[in-house]
């Protein structure tokens, strides 16, 4: 029963978790059918289901499921704040609990406040995304998203991912690699990071579209705080105040 609270709590968003224990406060009961619709992702509502059904094995009460939930919520934020966490999209193995790409990345931009820098090889069809950096930018967030180049304009990429994004995303600021010096030839756009003032990094596998985010198997890491965020924005500003890469 404990190692499905904790689980459930490490594997869902604040704001889910937040929304879970409400439910289950002002219903007064257990309802699997309220309680399910207050997640989103399929992983997360299974793990709740498990969690439901071991709450109505040992006959434990909505109020006293609340309360296990919020105590699990602050060890496990109160560890993850200590720690790198591990992200991971795809198939996982029975007993084991990580939140998925869609929902750290959202993470990431929400908790942004000055300063939000993206980098992906290619981007495109990710509503959820695309609607959480538009809010970012309504928040006075500056908003930098460096992209792969199409073929036509010295890049790697089919696809025209700047135009496309550039469409949906009217207030953010994008840059390519353009002017690259003969070691570079042929290289390509190839990090996936995303970096919150300074606080905030997650490293990844997936690209910013929507079979990164939910079908591929991919994997990262969050990190919180300390050094290693701060000096991954440093870098990414670098590379633009020293044109390596360019607006565009």
């Amino acid at each position: 029963m404990h190692r499905s609270v904790v689980e459930f709590a490490t594997a869902v968003s604040k704001g889910a978790l937040r929304s879970v224990v409400d439910a289950l406060i002002q219903q007064g009961e257990i309802d699997a059918f309220v309680l399910e619709r207050r997640v989103t992702h399929h992983h997360s509502k299974e793990l709740l289901r498990r969690l439901l059904r071991e709450a109505a094995d040992h006959h434990v009460s909505a109020p006293h499921l609340a309360g296990m939930l919020e105590g699990a919520s602050c060890v496990v934020e109160h560890y993850q704040v200590l720690s790198p966490e591990l992200v991971w999209t795809g198939p996982s193995p029975a007993g084991t609990a990580t939140r998925q790409t869609e929902q750290v990345m959202l993470e990431v931009i929400r908790g942004a406040r000055k300063r939000l820098f993206l980098t992906s090889f290619v981007a495109y069809r990710v509503d959820r995304i695309v609607t959480a950096l538009n809010e970012a930018a309504d928040r006075g967030v500056d908003v930098k998203i460096l992209l792969e180049s199409p073929e036509g304009k010295g890049g790697n990429l089919s696809v025209d991912s700047v135009s496309l994004m550039r469409e949906v995303l009217p207030r953010a600021r994008f840059f390519a690699w353009q002017k690259r010096s003969e070691e570079f030839t042929g290289g390509s756009v190839h990090a996936k990071v995303a970096v919150a003032d300074d606080r905030l990094a997650f490293i990844t596998s997936a690209n910013l579209t929507s079979y990164a985010m939910e079908r591929n198997m991919e994997a990262g890491v969050l990190l919180r705080g300390g050094e290693h965020p701060r000096r991954l924005a440093e870098y990414l500003e670098s590379i633009v105040s020293t044109g390596i890469v360019n607006t565009v």
